[in-house]
């Protein structure tokens, strides 16, 4: 089993940090680490990108855990999102368990590079303009840094500023950028790559770290700079370097389903695929009530909010 990101002891600590309580448990073929969310109108115990099963039994074996701890612990209702063994049957086994398809959390569809491959093997297989763009941008007087200061963040959150006013968006608060930083980058979780140009930061990334796995999780380009494509450059460092450590997959977490032209996410999910890569699809986001009635309330007050 390869569990994602979010399933890491790691990912477990900010979310301690932000105030949400931890549970976690394993037997054979499964393991998984929950959350205890309190919202405006209900308890859940979340499992993001989790459990993680090897199959059908091992599955039912993990929420059933999850089951209990939700109950013991007061939640309204149970959200997985259960990766690992065969997305057709873990659908079907989750309906047959009384739990139903809930509205998307974390994406249901994301984009892999396999990068045991090797560095020139990988350059060939991104779309030419990336690849002159990756072997040049130090003549255009661009540089590419890693940093595992957690004052560094400000950098990305003052990009996300700056894209977020441009397209009309809200994105994470400061302090939750900040908490992630001050929890995942200096044990090395987390790292921060920036482009600079003429000593200014033009784009940054902050992506998550395992042993084997490197997950391109935020990212911001200064849209000023946009012709120099300080993005595409943030990118292939990213990867490159990720496959000269040693790592042997590059996740770019999230990209639109059905290759959607008309997806909010479409223009970014071209982006990514110009890397080169494969698709991996979950299940997707579940959701089981253990109290009917709070459970119900929650639904209407939601469809209310969202008129």
């Amino acid at each position: 089993m390869h569990p994602h990101f979010l399933q890491t002891t790691a990912w477990g600590e900010f979310q301690k940090q932000i105030g949400n309580q931890l549970f976690t448990d394993q037997g054979s073929g499964w393991q998984y680490h929950a959350y205890r969310e309190k919202g405006r109108f209900n308890t859940r115990l979340y499992a993001p990108y989790g459990p993680v099963a090897s199959d059908g039994d091992s599955l039912s074996a993990a929420l059933a855990s999850l089951e209990r701890q939700a109950a013991a612990s007061g939640c309204d209702f149970v959200r997985v999102e259960p990766t690992g063994s065969d997305t057709t049957e873990t659908r079907a086994l989750l309906s047959s368990l009384g739990y139903r398809r809930a509205d998307r959390l974390q994406p249901e569809d994301t984009w892999r590079l396999d990068l045991s491959v090797g560095t020139e093997a990988l350059l060939a297989g991104m779309r030419a303009t990336n690849r002159n763009l990756h072997r040049n941008f130090a003549k255009k007087g661009l540089s590419v840094r890693q940093s595992h200061d957690p004052g560094e963040i400000s950098i990305l959150v003052d990009l996300l500023g700056g894209v977020a006013r441009h397209n009309a968006i809200t994105p994470h608060s400061r302090s939750y950028f900040e908490t992630q930083a001050r929890t995942l980058m200096p044990s090395g979780d987390a790292s921060l790559f920036i482009v600079d140009a003429a000593g200014a930061p033009v784009a940054a990334a902050f992506v998550y770290e395992t042993s084997s796995t490197r997950y391109y999780a935020h990212a911001a380009a200064n849209y000023e700079h946009r012709k120099l494509a300080p993005g595409t450059i943030l990118v292939s460092s990213m990867i490159m370097d990720a496959a000269e450590l040693g790592k042997s997959t590059f996740d770019f977490m999230g990209i639109a389903p059905n290759d959607d032209p008309n997806h909010p996410w479409a223009g970014f999910t071209e982006f990514k695929k110009t890397f080169g890569g494969y698709p991996v699809h979950y299940a997707g986001t579940w959701e089981k009530p253990l109290k009917r009635l709070h459970y119900a309330a929650f639904q209407l007050a939601k469809r209310i909010l969202e008129k």
